[in-house]
């Protein structure tokens, strides 16, 4: 295994972990699981975090935290993309429901190349890049891309309460409130609701830090 496959490897067992603890430790049937596929995302992005720890390799660099804040921010802001033009195309498909598959193929493109030109261009100094239409997901899973963005969200809010504090004891406690509305669980997991403002004020701090 490569380090790839060992960083992929962590994060699936970050979800087999959770679904552990919400389909066997849940009081209540009715409750198993989590209030939405963000949240066992979340944990897969939490214990992918920690590969380098698992292997001995944990870095010792100054700026370890700021460059945490800035992957997490740049992989959510890369999934974001992907995720509107989820949103869009399913929207589409509602819109025209019998078309074809060069149809379909069309509009995904054209979305793709919108969404990019709306929120990309600008920073990549590029116009009409159709790469946001390359996840298969999309199609393969209905509106699940989403959850990826908001999972990476939560996750940076878990990762700053669990610093200092012991993974397992603390992923049960979360985890066995199960499906309940998701900002109850937020905030019996971590003590505030979801909420983006964590991560875009670790952000800004690294910034002052790192050019």
């Amino acid at each position: 295994m490569n380090y790839k496959g060992f960083n992929i490897a962590m994060h699936e067992l970050g979800h087999c972990v959770e679904q552990t603890l919400t389909l066997q430790k849940v009081d209540y049937y009715a409750l198993q699981g989590v209030p939405n596929a963000a949240f066992t995302e979340a944990f897969a992005f939490v214990f992918q975090d920690k590969d380098l720890d698992v292997l001995g390799l944990k870095s010792e660099d100054k700026n370890r935290k700021h460059l945490k804040a800035l992957d997490y921010f740049w992989n959510a802001y890369e999934i974001m993309g992907v995720s509107l033009v989820d949103m869009k195309v399913w929207n589409w498909l509602y819109r025209n429901p019998d078309a074809t598959p060069e149809e379909l193929k069309k509009a995904v493109i054209s979305v793709a190349k919108e969404v990019w030109n709306k929120y990309y261009a600008g920073v990549f100094g590029i116009k009409d890049q159709p790469i946001l239409a390359v996840y298969s997901h999309m199609i393969y899973r209905t509106i699940y891309l989403p959850d990826y963005p908001l999972g990476h969200v939560i996750a940076f809010q878990i990762g700053n309460y669990l610093e200092g504090k012991n993974l397992g004891e603390e992923m049960e406690r979360m985890c066995v409130a199960g499906n309940i509305v998701p900002q109850v669980w937020m905030k019996n997991a971590v003590g505030s609701e979801i909420s983006s403002k964590p991560l875009l004020d670790a952000v800004d701090e690294a910034l002052k830090h790192i050019k």
